[in-house]
């Protein structure tokens, strides 16, 4: 039976990769155990993201550095520096999210993606668009 469920795990992490599993244990050992899926990752509709970036002062650079750096998803994932970044900006490791969200009174998190586009958008006022391999790539600089 554990090798059964093992088995299921390793079929649902080829499924949905970016999916946290756990088990949970049954109160008697002759039920099955259950597994609790839990999504870690939000995908949005162009329409969606349109919404969160109107009235701010960047919309059509937040959303094409959205589009390009996340695909729309917000997600936490390695990038291609190695390094985290955090949600639909990829806010890189810690420092630029520690440096700019006082600055834009931000003092949510980058998975959050309201926060996530004030603090960007803050930035792209204050100069550092420069940031974002996606704005060289998209040529936004």
């Amino acid at each position: 039976m554990k090798f059964l469920c093992i088995a299921f795990l390793l079929f649902l992490a080829l499924l949905a990769p970016s999916a946290r599993y756990s088990i949970i244990a049954p109160a008697e050992a002759k039920t099955a155990p259950q597994v609790k899926i839990e999504q870690l990752w939000t995908h949005y509709s162009q329409v969606q993201i349109d919404k969160l970036t109107s009235g701010t002062f960047h919309p059509f650079i937040l959303r094409t550095l959205i589009k390009c750096e996340s695909q729309n998803v917000n997600i936490a994932r390695i990038d291609s520096n190695g390094a985290m970044g955090w949600g639909l900006l990829q806010f890189n490791g810690t420092s630029t999210w520690n440096q700019y969200a006082p600055q834009a009174n931000v003092t949510g998190s980058p998975m959050n993606p309201k926060d996530a586009i004030k603090v960007a958008d803050y930035m792209i006022s204050v100069g550092q668009l420069h940031r974002w391999t996606c704005a060289r790539l998209t040529g936004l600089l």
